[in-house]
């Protein structure tokens, strides 16, 4: 029996959505104020809470924001640095230092958590070889499906591994086709060496770009294992996601291919300008709810949105009582 076996279980059985609150929101609202649209664009994300909250009148009162952090031997070659020292520096600085997503949790009142995903243990090199085993990828999923414990109301997703946007590229690259340097684009050295990177690394894969789970496992790493976990785990639990950068989004695309209703509790928070994040968006069927211009993905823009979003159900609820 292959770890796999029970994930793909789990991705083709699927919890069913119900849209009946959705319809009874997207009515009552509508009557309130006929054609105006008073929450304009944002009336579509109370609309999609009401759906996975199973509520008329949603509202956000537990949010959790979690931050994955992996390790992959891709960024020695791509960013010259030593990739466990790198992702340690991340870690501190997210976990116990200053970093703008910690603060920005903490302003929402959100439980905060850090996913460590054996940052001393990088993935393999992609160029050469597959990122993970079946087994380490299979475990790193398991793993990443603990973010439900806390039984959040909501979860905004980041990720600040070291090499990840190199093995983001390698994945959409993976699954889409296309030219390397559109998945991995950008200008400079560093952004040449990632496009040879993913490059190489399709050469190496072809043979399994066929399979999502194992574009997962060759490409992907320790940190985009967990966070694909962690999306389906709250596919389960029928718990929104607010989707942030380039790589979440990546981890989405694997599940997306697997299984496109495995990402309809995720909601694209916002668009960053990482070279074809939007790209990526198109592909997962997702349009962004907001554009801060943040070229970073660790959850800052997902976890700014959830006081969006917030706002917007207050709104709502103040719309309701005429």
């Amino acid at each position: 029996m292959s770890p796999f076996d029970d994930i793909r279980k789990l991705v083709e059985n699927l919890p069913p959505s119900d849209l009946t609150k959705t319809e009874a929101l997207q009515e009552r609202i509508g009557k309130t104020r006929q054609s105006l649209e008073p929450l304009g664009g944002l009336g579509g994300a109370v609309s999609w809470l009401a759906q996975w909250q199973q509520a008329e009148t949603p509202m956000i009162t537990n949010p959790l924001v979690g931050v994955f952090i992996g390790t992959h031997d891709v960024a020695r070659y791509v960013l010259e640095a030593d990739p466990v020292q790198g992702a340690k520096t991340r870690f501190a600085e997210i976990s116990r230092g200053h970093s703008g997503i910690r603060g920005i949790a903490g302003a929402e009142s959100a439980i905060f958590k850090v996913y460590e995903m054996g940052l001393e243990v990088p993935s393999k090199d992609m160029r050469t070889q597959a990122s993970l085993t079946e087994r380490e990828c299979a475990a790193a999923i398991a793993y990443g499906m603990e973010i439900v414990v806390d039984e959040p109301d909501i979860i905004a997703i980041g990720d600040a591994g070291f090499g990840s946007a190199t093995a983001a590229a390698g994945i959409a690259r993976a699954l889409y086709g296309g030219a390397s340097g559109y998945w991995a684009g950008g200008e400079g050295a560093t952004a040449r060496r990632r496009i040879e990177a993913v490059e190489q690394a399709a050469q190496t894969h072809k043979a399994v770009l066929d399979d999502p789970l194992e574009v997962l496992r060759c490409f992907g790493g320790r940190d985009i294992a967990g966070i694909f976990g962690a999306l389906l785990a709250a596919r389960h639990q029928k718990i929104p996601v607010l989707l942030d950068g380039y790589v979440v989004c990546a981890a989405a695309a694997v599940l997306h291919a697997l299984n496109p209703s495995a990402i309809d509790h995720c909601l694209a928070a916002h668009i960053s300008v990482e070279p074809a994040h939007a790209a990526l968006l198109d592909r997962i069927g997702k349009t962004a709810l907001l554009d801060f211009g943040l070229g970073i993905g660790d959850g800052s823009g997902a976890a700014m949105t959830i006081g969006v979003v917030r706002a917007a159900c207050a709104g709502a609820r103040e719309l309701l009582k005429g």
